[in-house]
């Protein structure tokens, strides 16, 4: 996937949804929309300490390092090859004040009890299969009082097929409806401030993908064919599980003081 998205800006993009504001976006332009739609939701960050669980290939780490400048940002991600791109192209545009790290979303070994003001997961979470976990952990490693934002991909609860159930195995999908985030956001002593749900903003957003593959810079007939089809398959396929099956979900919150263990 990493490689397929590259052709369509030259350039790594990040590795998440597109959000929806002009016609003319490009496809990192999209993503980019999303992640500032999502920090919008949060209070300034300039000067805090901020985590970013399941950074992906990095991309968006640099993008919120550069445009919101936190004091320190970490970045972290279980793929030891997204961390080795994140890694290098950090090296090749020098940046240096971002620590990508590979670490367990579910164990967040490398990351200090109550050291973070800001953690974000943004469309990495559905890839959990112990999500209660990843909540305890968020509760753990936040400053009382600090903020935490998960976009996600939710189900709407209907009965799976076997043939469902297979490909959520095969794909590691562990989705979760709106009232289970709810009841056990509330176990892990996390509160709830909003949740939007943005599943139109998003549909419309992969909507533009013909503009894109049309933009697309093309450099043999074989390689860009089986490029457009791969890319066209896998937009098809997520627009019509967000119009069927799942919604696209920002949920923001805290950890509050009054939860403080001494």
């Amino acid at each position: 996937m990493n490689q397929a998205l590259k052709r369509l800006d030259e350039e790594y993009t990040m590795l998440h949804y597109p959000y929806y504001q002009k016609d003319k976006d490009s496809f990192l332009d999209a993503q980019t929309n999303l992640t500032d739609f999502c920090i919008s939701m949060l209070t300034p960050m300039k000067g805090k300490k901020v985590l970013e669980i399941g950074c992906g290939n990095g991309v968006q780490a640099k993008y919120i390092h550069r445009k919101f400048s936190p004091a320190s940002m970490t970045a972290i991600d279980l793929n030891s090859t997204n961390i080795e791109i994140a890694r290098s192209e950090a090296k090749k545009l020098g940046v240096k004040d971002i620590i990508f790290q590979i670490d367990d979303a579910q164990k967040l070994s490398t990351i200090e009890t109550r050291s973070m003001d800001f953690i974000l997961s943004i469309e990495s979470a559905f890839h959990y299969p112990d999500k209660s976990a990843f909540l305890r952990e968020i509760y753990r490693v936040l400053k009382p009082g600090g903020s935490f934002l998960i976009a996600d991909i939710l189900t709407i609860p209907r009965k799976n097929t076997s043939l469902r159930k297979f490909w959520k195995k095969k794909m590691h999908f562990h989705h979760w409806s709106r009232h289970k985030y709810e009841n056990e956001l509330f176990k892990a002593m996390l509160h709830i401030k909003s949740l939007s749900d943005i599943t139109k903003k998003v549909i419309h957003g992969f909507e533009n993908y013909k503009y894109w593959l049309k933009t697309m810079k093309k450099k043999n007939f074989l390689d860009d064919f089986f490029i457009i089809i791969f890319l066209s398959i896998h937009v098809e396929i997520n627009m019509y599980l967000l119009r069927k099956r799942r919604q696209y979900c920002v949920i923001v919150g805290e950890k509050p003081y009054k939860n403080l263990i001494l």
